[in-house]
């Protein structure tokens, strides 16, 4: 019963954490910035929830636990079960959510059109495209000659960035790219009228002169309009609206 109390009371702390934080997070319309993502509000409520409730569970539940074994040795005082019981807890705590935070990988891996020179976009949450597919442990991004890719998976993966790189010629022979050559120029998003919401990533790519200066150069691009016009005509069979 104490057990189904802390976990109760994990939860319910998690909730207010939650919305405490979304509350901070939030950014006003009149102060975004065009052209990109922001999480709504309950995107953000999510999110906490997801990532705060299971380390507070195991907080609760472990102090618990480690309490509950010490609670009948009386050759120790109660302030310093409870401390003993925290200190234990909390180091579990860390334990885990540096063990979870190790795992969160992008691992994705793109296949480029060989000779591809230039800007590279993947767009997320397009409807009637095809969902990302997997390979090896890697989500595989199919870049076409104009120098993007189209999928209805909702969201691109965040985490360590662990991606790979690799020219494909006519006959599907892959040649790995050098991380060097590749310049990420972060995430953003659009939103357009009739309920399409479309999140972009992606990053400059260049055959010559590759550095670790140039991968490491900062990019502010927006999204690619003649892309994204390209990608309304033919999943939404809308008319170009960005010029």
């Amino acid at each position: 019963m104490n057990v189904l109390k802390g976990i109760i009371a994990a939860v319910v702390l998690s909730f207010v954490i939650s919305i405490i934080g979304t509350i901070m997070a939030h950014t006003p319309y009149l102060d975004r910035e065009p052209d990109v993502y922001y999480p709504t509000i309950v995107e953000s409520f999510i999110y906490g929830m997801i990532y705060v409730t299971p380390v507070l569970i195991i907080l609760s539940v472990g102090s618990l636990v480690v309490y509950s074994s010490f609670r009948k040795n009386r050759r120790f005082p109660k302030w310093v079960k409870v401390i003993v019981s925290l200190g234990v807890t909390i180091g579990l705590g860390i334990i885990i959510s540096f063990a979870l935070s190790e795992k969160r990988k992008t691992n994705d891996m793109y296949l480029i059109p060989e000779g591809y020179e230039g800007d590279v976009f993947v767009f997320y949450n397009v409807k009637g495209a095809p969902e990302i597919e997997k390979e090896d442990g890697y989500e595989v991004h199919k870049i076409n000659e104009k120098g993007y890719y189209a999928t209805g998976t909702e969201d691109l993966d965040y985490g360590t960035v662990t991606d790979k790189y690799f020219y494909v010629d006519n006959k599907g022979h892959r040649t790995p790219i050098d991380d060097k050559c590749v310049s990420t120029f972060g995430t953003g998003g659009t939103t357009l009228e009739d309920n399409v919401d479309i999140t972009y990533t992606g990053f400059k790519l260049r055959k010559n002169n590759c550095s670790e200066e140039f991968s490491m150069e900062p990019y502010n691009i927006d999204y690619n309009a003649q892309m994204i016009n390209d990608i309304l005509k033919k999943y939404y069979n809308m008319e170009p609206q960005l010029f």
